[in-house]
């Protein structure tokens, strides 16, 4: 069974999302402890800043108990209770893997068409895959997935004109602020969502910007790529106080930013704050509105801005879809022709068990100690038979589509009569 459990900004709130974002630390960690169930065969986990899905590949198991069995990991390891279910949606099969393949292009993203997820489902695919937590049907479905999301990108406008989370946030910024230029702005982050942000800002000219992060390094390469000021994020509460713009984006899972931190220098400044916080889990505390002149945005109040760019691509939605349905074709009838190796195998097998059953009996009874083209001949007309019934499987089967047939003929090749003893 493929299925799918994930929750997204259209199904639940930042505060719901943030309890279940994932580092990709964490999701290692969550991939190993799936893998205590036996029936497991493999998982990837996706988290962003506008979702959070495990795909996972699963035998042996009614939907149901799979589905329950990824809930209560999941629960069991964010330490949430049962009731948060209900932000989440559960897709089994074949809608499965049209969900991947619509995520991948970019059709479920808040920015229609935006390529930043794809590198972000290729880091949590990678991380399964290299650490032997993924399966040959998952690793196929992803990568047909890439395949459709890339086709959908160079086919289609789906992503006509810079559109993104980053890009959405630096224009709300701006509709707050006319006169950004002249405003000093911190950056903390330098990650994709980081660095896209920082080029929109030095695309409207601004002169006055600050970069940190976590590795110092990070932040003086990016800065002397764009000619900015990097500094240690040790020096955070020296650059505060002389921003005008504050914008966050890292991976870290507390705070950075609290409301003691802004308040020592509240009182100081003549002029009002806007801190934009595009972290999930939040890096900016939320009590800092309780002070004057502080304005908080987070990634749920971008929706307004990205409308006009939705607007702008819907028409390539219908296209978008058909590329997705042809190539989720190609992998519906690879995952159907897998249903047919069991019985080719078996057919395989018991042709050649009844080759070497009848020969040993055809050469005992004729008194025949060695005769190696007999055995050659014997062996020729086994294959041919084998290649003729294998043949006939996938014509009868429709190349493994229609299952009910496979059944009945695992039936015929059984080897034991069962009338027998």
């Amino acid at each position: 069974m493929l299925g799918l459990v994930g929750t997204s900004y259209k199904n639940a709130p930042l505060e719901i999302r943030e309890k279940f974002a994932f580092t990709p630390d964490e999701s290692l960690t969550f991939l190993k402890q799936l893998q205590i169930d036996p029936d497991l065969k493999g998982a990837v986990v996706i988290s962003t800043c506008n979702r959070i899905e495990v795909y996972f590949h699963i035998e042996s198991c009614c939907p149901e108990k799979a589905f329950d069995s990824i809930y209560r990991n999941l629960e069991f390891f964010k330490k949430t209770p049962p009731d948060l279910r209900k932000y989440f949606y559960s897709i089994e099969g074949d809608p499965a893997a049209e969900h991947l393949f619509r995520v991948v292009s970019g059709l479920e993203s808040l920015v229609l068409g935006e390529d930043q997820i794809v590198t972000q489902v290729k880091g949590g695919f990678l991380l399964s895959l290299e650490n032997d937590h993924s399966s040959s049907l998952l690793t196929r479905m992803f990568n047909k997935a890439f395949e459709a999301g890339k086709r959908v990108r160079t086919e289609t406008a789906i992503n006509k004109g810079s559109a993104s989370i980053s890009s959405a946030a630096v224009e709300l910024i701006c509709q707050r602020t006319p006169d950004i230029q002249n405003k000093k702005i911190t950056l903390i982050g330098t990650g994709v969502m980081g660095e896209l942000a920082l080029v929109n800002l030095v695309k409207r000219e601004c002169c006055h910007l600050y970069i940190t992060n976590r590795t110092y390094s990070k932040a003086l390469e990016l800065a002397e790529k764009h000619n900015i000021t990097a500094f240690e994020l040790e020096k955070l509460h020296e650059y505060l106080p002389q921003s005008d713009i504050i914008l966050v984006a890292t991976g870290a899972q507390s705070h950075i930013i609290t409301k003691e931190m802004v308040e020592k220098f509240a009182a100081q400044r003549s002029t009002s704050q806007l801190y934009m916080d595009l972290s999930v889990p939040r890096n900016i505390s939320t009590d800092i509105l309780q002070l004057s002149d502080v304005e908080l945005f987070a990634v749920d109040d971008l929706q307004e801005i990205v409308k006009e760019t939705q607007n702008k691509r819907k028409e390539a939605i219908s296209e978008a879809m058909e590329i997705i349905q042809f190539v989720k074709q190609e992998f519906n009838d690879w995952l159907n022709a897998l249903e047919l190796t069991p019985s080719i195998m078996k057919i395989q097998k018991n042709m050649e068990a009844v080759n070497n059953s009848e020969l040993e009996g055809f050469l005992r009874i004729n008194g025949i100690n060695e005769n190696e083209m007999i055995s050659r001949y014997a062996e020729h007309i086994s294959r041919k038979y084998t290649r003729l019934f294998i043949r006939n499987l996938k014509q009868v089967t429709n190349n493994g589509k229609q299952r009910e047939f496979i059944n009945v003929v695992n039936q015929l090749f059984e080897l034991q009569d069962k009338n027998e003893g």
